[in-house]
């Protein structure tokens, strides 16, 4: 009987450690949609009592208590928050420039990331090693970077205004960028960066300075190899939204979308498919697969999306104020985070929801 025991004994123990493995390192977890969850609410307000806006937009998670949001106030502190899984700390950077602001944020760990945005005149990058916050000096190029992202072979990325991309190889910054010729005078920059499918995505919006008629690009490629795919303009009362233009989202589970005014999009065979209609705008989206997925937005958008159906569940944040704004969005299927603020009353705070 012995061997026999031993079997059935080492046969449960792989059972056990399989469904451990399963399920994360904490098995009592389970998938829950939003409804399921139980929602809490963190309001970050400037460090100094002179700040009147705080606003977060974006939001990096490499764990639910390793969390990293940034984004702007209008005196250059609390740029950067973290969150250890109990408490959001101001990450404070050291600037002795005028005006300053965070707009996107990656890396590899919270010893190890970037992010970007403007100081000055000048764009800001800068480099943080788990203790403190180093710019990188020598770049000396003006204008403003706006978005990141990074591809599977670890390179960062990151867009801005006037055209300009930045490669981060994991060993130096590059340099590029993305000329766009206009008939007319024309300001243009590129609003979001993602990868998929083997290339790089980026939004392009320009203006007619002259007209003020906006056309916005989609453009693929990589360093000194781009190519304009498609574009679009509302000039005429027949012209068709084809994309989201607030936006691009490249999912881990191989679905690439695009997001802004009128809804969502889905990339399929080189073409958009519209995904959701909205009155308004979409501004940040992100799922655990394409059959649990958030998008959220402007006037209290925020839209979840089971496979089937996309349901509106504004009513678990009991709002008061119709111009809430939901900024950015992450979740695993466990635990979801999402950004927020508000726009009656001051200051302007922001406010992360949390569902477990």
């Amino acid at each position: 009987m012995k061997p026999l025991i031993k079997t059935v004994t080492l046969l449960s123990l792989f059972t056990i450690l399989i469904s451990c493995n399963e399920q994360g390192t904490n098995p009592n977890k389970t998938i829950k949609t939003p409804r399921e969850m139980t929602w809490t609410a963190d309001t970050l307000t400037s460090p100094d009592p002179s700040g009147g806006q705080l606003m977060m937009e974006n939001i990096l998670v490499f764990s639910t208590n390793d969390v990293w949001v940034c984004g702007w106030n209008d005196i250059a502190r609390g740029l950067i928050w973290h969150y250890d899984g109990t408490k959001w700390r101001e990450s404070n950077i050291v600037e002795d420039t005028g005006g300053m602001r965070v707009n996107d944020i990656a890396g590899y760990s919270s010893s190890d990331l970037w992010t970007v945005g403007y100081s000055g005149q000048e764009i800001f990058l800068a480099h943080f090693d788990g203790q403190h916050w180093t710019r990188q000096n020598n770049m000396g190029i003006k204008g403003e970077l706006l978005d990141m992202s990074k591809d599977p072979s670890g390179n960062i990325w990151a867009c801005g205004r006037n055209g300009l991309i930045m490669k981060y190889d994991q060993t130096r910054w590059i340099a590029d960028t993305i000329k766009i010729k206009f008939p007319y005078p024309a300001e243009y920059f590129l609003k979001s960066i993602e990868y998929y499918d083997g290339k790089i995505y980026v939004l392009a919006s320009s203006l007619n300075t002259s007209t003020l008629v906006e056309k916005y690009f989609f453009v693929s490629g990589n360093i000194n190899n781009w190519t304009i795919a498609d574009s679009m303009d509302f000039s005429l009362p027949t012209s068709i939204r084809k994309w989201g233009y607030r936006g691009l989202y490249s999912s881990s589970y191989n679905k690439f979308y695009s997001f802004g005014l009128g809804g969502v999009w889905s990339y399929q065979l080189n073409n958009w498919i519209n995904k959701k209609s909205v009155s308004g705008a979409i501004n940040g989206m992100f799922g655990k697969d394409e059959n649990y997925l958030f998008a959220v937005g402007d006037f209290q958008k925020v839209l979840f999306y089971d496979g089937n159906n996309w349901s509106d569940i504004r009513d678990l944040f009991h709002l008061v104020d119709p111009y809430f704004v939901f900024e950015n969005v992450w979740t695993d299927g466990y635990e979801t985070f999402i950004i927020s603020r508000n726009f009656q009353g001051y200051p302007v705070k922001t406010i992360i929801f949390h569902g477990k």
